[in-house]
């Protein structure tokens, strides 16, 4: 079910946590808070220096899968994509291993 792209991870914590230990992540890579809607659990950062300006969007998608263990997905969207080609996804990377640092994985 989900994008070609896309990198998804299993934690061992709840909604609130993730989405803090998001906000984290973000701040450890640069990446800033672009919007949120956290009643469907979607979160996107920027890596831009100006809100529509050039640079990747990743979009974050929080879901608990059962009580205590929730899934993030996170995808990435180069924006206008100048100087950047080829480097698509490197902020979703960041991100990923960022997030993998600050929650415990599910067994």
């Amino acid at each position: 079910m989900s994008a070609k792209g896309d990198r998804s991870m299993t934690f061992l914590a709840s909604t609130g946590e993730a989405v803090t230990a998001l906000e984290e992540a973000a701040r450890r890579t640069g990446m800033q808070h672009l919007s949120s809607d956290p009643a469907t659990g979607i979160f996107v950062f920027t890596a831009g220096r100006m809100v529509l300006a050039f640079g990747e969007k990743v979009t974050a998608r929080v879901r608990e899968v059962a009580p205590g263990t929730v899934q993030v997905t996170l995808s990435a969207n180069l924006q206008f994509g100048l100087g950047n080609v080829g480097r698509n996804g490197a902020g979703r990377d960041r991100m990923a291993d960022a997030l993998a640092q600050l929650l415990p994985p599910a067994a």
